[in-house]
């Protein structure tokens, strides 16, 4: 089986959010989509091990950010590799909350959805969560970033370059098997440390494969 096929499925970068118990917490997402148009439903896929997606769990309700071009590179990555066990990820960031009390960020988002979740699908690594979609606004007019946007944009580039140019300076690319991340930083990935680990689904190394 060729699993690279999977690589050429479009995905947008989201931020998931929720509340329980006074904890608040939020993380990098690259799979949610709209379900059924009538009544609007969504599903969204979050590895088991995240704190966002177990405080989800007890909760049973989410907020869905979608994060625009605009959206600077520190924010991916504070929401994206620091876990919300050892820090308060919103500290920093200007949010709101919906009706379930749950948070959402308000800057650089070009829209926001409320989520309650009807159904809970284990996959073994990940988590499938069946929504309702009880709210939904605009928060701009910016243009939401993609995964493609966000690996050009990572790499210092601009948003219209292609993949393909991209691919002819790196021919040698390691995407991770479970969210198709694809590693571009400046140490070889073969140099990169054991407990290295994917920053958007946050599994090893060993789940990389080489394109």
């Amino acid at each position: 089986m060729e699993l690279s096929a999977l690589f050429k499925l479009s995905y947008g970068l989201f931020i998931a959010g929720t509340e329980f118990e006074g904890k608040k917490n939020a993380c990098v997402i690259n799979t949610a989509a709209q379900a059924t148009a009538e009544p609007a439903r969504m599903i969204v896929t979050m590895l088991k091990s995240d704190y966002t997606a177990s405080l989800i769990e007890k909760k049973g309700s989410l907020t869905i950010s979608v994060m625009s071009l605009k959206t600077p590179m520190t924010l991916i990555q504070d929401f994206g590799m620091r876990s919300g066990r050892d820090c308060d990820k919103f500290e920093n960031y200007p949010f709101c909350t919906d009706a379930f009390g749950n948070p959402y960020l308000t800057d650089t988002m070009t829209a926001v959805m409320s989520l309650r979740v009807e159904n809970t699908i284990d996959l073994e690594t990940h988590l499938l969560f069946v929504c309702m979609v009880e709210d939904a606004g605009n928060l701009s007019d910016e243009k939401p970033m993609t995964y493609a946007d966000y690996r050009i944009l990572k790499s210092g580039g601009s948003v219209g370059e292609s993949v393909k140019e991209e691919a002819a300076e790196a021919p040698k690319k390691y995407v991770c098997t479970v969210c198709h991340y694809e590693y571009d930083g400046d140490v070889p990935f073969e140099e990169l440390p054991d407990d290295y680990v994917c920053p958007i689904c946050g599994v090893g190394k060993d789940m990389f494969e080489a394109v």
